[in-house]
């Protein structure tokens, strides 16, 4: 899971803590694919590239603290790979770091997007896209924690970037060719 606060979330050498002219001074994180982020102070996580996978993002209203995961798979089964590259173990892993953060998992709420039907595979009758999988994982591990899903924009053919903003919970979510909508 990405914590690391990048060199241009410190103030710059010299003791001048403003942000150069049209920037702001709230902290931007990556989170890549396979990854997963959390904050306590306010910053923006921003992922890109969700075709078929699916963001997740969680958040405390009350404190501010929120993360944000970008999963490729809707569980690990037997495959490898880091939590954060599956739906289910990645939202388990989150929500263990929200709470070492301060969050109460009591108050948690969730919002996600992506899972376009970008990639097909033969999964049988009921199996569904990945996207239709990775939705249908999120929906439950969300449940099962009693994490309220509280929007959603899944689905659809195109690909995604998104822009979660911790210290309010908004999720903004960028398709391909310029459209945004607000979550």
């Amino acid at each position: 899971m990405s914590d690391a606060v990048s060199p241009s979330d410190s103030p710059p050498a010299g003791g001048s803590s403003s942000p150069p002219l049209g920037e702001t001074s709230t902290p931007r994180r990556k989170v890549g694919l396979s990854d997963a982020a959390v904050a306590t102070d306010g910053a923006v996580l921003v992922t890109s590239g969700l075709g078929s996978c699916l963001g997740v993002a969680i958040f405390h209203p009350a404190t501010g603290v929120g993360g944000l995961l970008h999963a490729m798979l809707p569980t690990a089964g037997d495959r490898p790979g880091a939590d954060e590259k599956f739906v289910v173990e990645g939202i388990d892993a989150l929500v263990e770091a929200l709470t070492a953060a301060g969050a109460d998992p009591d108050a948690l709420r969730a919002k996600i997007a992506g899972a376009a039907k970008m990639i097909e595979f033969d999964v049988g009758e009921d199996g569904g896209s990945v996207g239709d999988r990775n939705v249908a994982a999120a929906e439950a591990a969300l449940a099962e924690r009693g994490i309220p899903l509280v929007a959603a924009d899944t689905g659809g053919d195109r690909g995604r970037s998104l822009r979660f903003e911790t210290g309010d919970g908004a999720l903004l979510v960028s398709y391909a060719g310029g459209e945004t909508v607000a979550l």
